[in-house]
């Protein structure tokens, strides 16, 4: 036992400290926990396996492998490929623990590993404590107690004892005070404003400033989170996207933002058939402008209800673990020339760029007029509104322009409607035919499926709806596959996807919607940004795994308008209009007064058609658990044939010492166990006066072979045998239930001390 607990003080604290220090840089659950106890078990098994001579040992990593394999066979080879992207830290923890696990019986073993791992230990510690990130206390203190056992090892050794002289036995034995001591640090805080080590740290700055301005020069145009599931600047169609679900932001807004809320990160106007690219980068004030349009048209439209039709809320934006140029804001947003709060930016086109990365930490609070698009009245507001007028653009603008700028405390009037006049309106939509209405022919056959799809629709909005819902009825995936070589053009793709393919992840899906609206004359961007739902929370974090790609189109004297063609996105959210009391006005449909967002029956039938696909998900539970037990009955089956055949192979004289042992244990359960220095004679009659002479007379053959030097005879191995059924009866009657569980016991015994 002190062996076991030995290695295992080494195999533990080294697989926690190589695990603490690898979850940043590797990745993990969002609750560590679950790593630490995936080492933990594999750290347990491969202990299991070096220390326990029986061949029980092989049941644990069997079910364990079993389970596995199991989980993995009821999976498409696409879900098993997304749970090994989703859960890759199984893998790296579970090969962290194997080495650590070697790594700790060599420390065991050998005064020279443990030498060396304690350099390593300090090294590491004036490292971090020096000119590396400070990697937490909690690491710090694995660390400590690590180095500390080895320290105590290696006094110990050298030290003059007496009496109880075991080395091993004396670190088991401090073991507990040391653990005991490394909590009660752990307990106490760290102090906020360490030893900040000056001239190291001037040093280190220097060096860093260095590294992060050549890694720019080299990678400026790089995102986080590229070839993966997240906001990228690139937008290229990937074969196969996989998952790595980081926080990247924290938004906060209350319930009138609605159940999701889209933010915008880069725009795109120019696609060549495999990639999108960006030609209009002017330095303008586009999106304000934008807002600026729609504001105008809702006030033209029905002055007395603007709200009916928007509705002001704010939302603050939190970067977490995020590295990004782009500023993140929602359509129609009330945005400065320069910038949000402490966050500047400059306008390129319709994105906002920020002079440098945004990183951890970044903040900022905006205001933007969520639309009531999905309801009728807010439709016909589409179908009727006029373009802005001088006079009325003129109006809003001074009443929603951002007070951002000033000179002494009072507003600057040139520098706050800079690039907002109506001259900069009329010039902003020449910038969008020029850069979002390309001409985009398509073949014939495409031609005709498309005659088919608008056959009977009257307006340019019911074309994009059956475009919409076209598209939302085709299937999504993350594992499309390569774009084939022969896409070379925009008519290519449009070609390939809607009479071919009709599969693939949001960036197929919004772009054949941009195409479709370019070729009805209708001007389209490509978005991409963060999907955020949202529903009644005000707080929720946003994943690197929310990243999306969606289409807006422009409608002339409105502005733009998003659409969701991708498959499982669409969502319908909309609130009451107000109406004058005798129902008159544009749009009245209700006089009900609160905001509510309607459900979607697509969306009901979707969530239905999940509840179903759980509840018929008993099989993942039910087969693994079928194969587990199946395993436990070959191998017991297994293993009982071989402890049968080791039997038969003995001689008669080991069959009967075999037996004689079983014997005496049955005897021990059933509760008439030798007493120490009593002879077999004196057990015998003992015994005899509870359990019958013939089921005891194993004991007097035993004694002629001891004492008298007989050899068991055929003759001996039978009655011991014989009375070994006769106590199994009578143990059967004494155990009731746990008869079997004995029985196993008594079973296994046969195979002594055989390896």
């Amino acid at each position: 036992m002190i062996a076991v607990l030995y290695d295992l003080l080494y195999v533990i604290s080294t697989t926690f400290l190589a695990v603490n220090v690898g979850l940043p840089y590797f990745g993990g659950p969002e609750k560590p926990f679950r790593a630490y106890f995936m080492a933990l078990v594999v750290a347990g098994i491969l202990m299991t396996l070096k220390h326990w001579e029986n061949r029980l040992k092989f049941l644990l990593p069997g079910i364990f492998l079993v389970l596995t394999g199991g989980k993995f066979l009821l999976q498409s080879s696409e879900e098993r490929m997304d749970y090994f992207w989703e859960n890759e830290w199984v893998l790296w923890v579970t090969l962290t623990a194997a080495l650590c696990f070697l790594a700790g019986v060599l420390m065991a073993r050998f005064r020279w590993v443990r030498r060396v791992t304690a350099l390593l230990l300090v090294v590491g510690l004036v490292l971090f404590l020096t000119v590396l990130p400070w990697p937490g206390k909690l690491t710090v203190g694995m660390a400590i107690l690590l180095l500390v056992m080895i320290l105590a090892d290696e006094i110990q050794l050298r030290w003059e004892k007496s009496g109880y002289v075991e080395a091993k036995g004396h670190l088991v034995s401090i073991a507990p005070f040391l653990l005991a001591l490394s909590l009660l640090v752990l307990c106490f805080p760290a102090p906020e404003n360490p030893y900040d080590w000056n001239f190291a740290y001037k040093i280190w700055q220097q060096a860093s400033n260095l590294v992060k301005a050549t890694s720019r020069w080299f990678h400026g145009s790089d995102e986080d989170y590229a070839g993966t599931i997240g906001f990228s600047d690139e937008n290229h169609f990937w074969g196969n996207l996989r998952k790595r679900d980081k926080t990247v932001m924290t938004i906060n807004s209350n319930k009138d933002s609605g159940p999701v809320i889209y933010l915008t990160g880069k725009i795109a106007d120019t696609f060549d058939g495999r990639n999108w690219t960006v030609r209009n980068q002017e330095e303008t004030r586009d999106r304000m402008v934008d807002t600026l349009e729609t504001l105008c048209a809702v006030n033209q439209y029905d002055p007395e209800y603007v709200r009916n039709y928007v509705w002001r809320v704010e939302v603050k934006v939190t970067f977490d673990e995020f590295n990004t140029k782009y500023f993140f804001s929602p359509l129609k947003s009330i945005l400065g020339e320069n910038g949000t709060g402490k966050v500047n930016f400059t306008q390129e086109g319709g994105d906002l760029v920020a002079p440098e990365k945004l990183g951890y930490g970044t903040e900022y609070t905006l205001a933007f007029y969520r639309m009531n698009q999905s309801h009728v009245g807010f439709q016909t507001f589409l179908l009727e509104a006029k373009g802005p007028e001088p006079d009325s653009w003129t109006s809003v603008r001074n009443q929603y322009e951002p007070d951002y700028f000033s000179v002494d405390g009072a507003p600057n009037m040139e520098e706050k409607y800079r690039g907002t006049s109506y001259e900069d309106y009329l010039s902003y939509r020449e910038r969008i035919q020029t850069y979002y209405l390309g001409e985009t022919p398509v073949s014939e056959e495409l031609q005709e499926y498309l005659e088919k799809l608008y056959d009977g629709a009257e307006t340019d909005l019911e074309k994009l709806s059956r475009i919409e819902n076209l598209l939302s009825s085709f299937q999504y995936t993350e594992r499309p596959g390569e774009l084939p070589a022969y896409v070379e053009t925009p008519s290519d793709f449009l070609e390939y996807f809607l009479l071919h393919k009709q599969e693939g992840y949001c960036s197929y899906f919004a772009t054949t919607f941009v195409l479709l609206a370019r070729n009805l004359g209708i001007p389209a961007r490509f978005v991409q940004g963060f999907y955020v739902p949202k529903e009644d929370y005000q707080t929720v974090e946003v994943k690197s795994s929310m990243a999306h790609a969606w289409p807006e189109v422009y409608l002339d004297g409105i502005g733009w308008i998003p659409y969701e063609p991708t498959p499982g996105k669409k969502y319908v959210s909309a609130w009451a209009f107000k109406v004058k009391v005798d129902g008159s006005g544009p749009g009245a449909v209700t006089d009900h007064n609160e905001a509510k967002d309607e459900v979607d029956p697509e969306l009901l039938q979707t969530q239905e058609e999940e509840k179903e696909s759980l509840r018929i998900k008993w099989r993942v539970i039910l087969i693994p658990l079928g194969l587990v037990l199946f395993f436990l009955i070959a191998f017991l089956l297994i293993d009982r044939a071989m402890i049968i055949s080791w039997y038969r192979k003995l001689s008669d004289e080991g069959k009967f010492k075999v037996t004689f042992q079983k014997n005496l244990r049955i005897l021990g359960l059933l509760g008439f166990a030798m007493e120490q220095g009593e002879t077999l004679e004196e057990f015998y009659d003992r015994m005899s006066k509870e359990i019958s002479e013939r089921s005891l007379s194993f004991l007097k053959d035993r004694e002629l072979s001891s004492y008298a030097g007989m050899v068991p005879t055929e003759k001996m191995r039978r009655n011991a045998e014989h009375c070994q059924d006769d106590l199994m009866k009578l143990l059967k009657e004494a155990k009731g239930k746990w008869y079997f569980w004995y029985q196993y016991q008594i079973f296994r015994m046969a195979a002594g001390k055989k390896p």
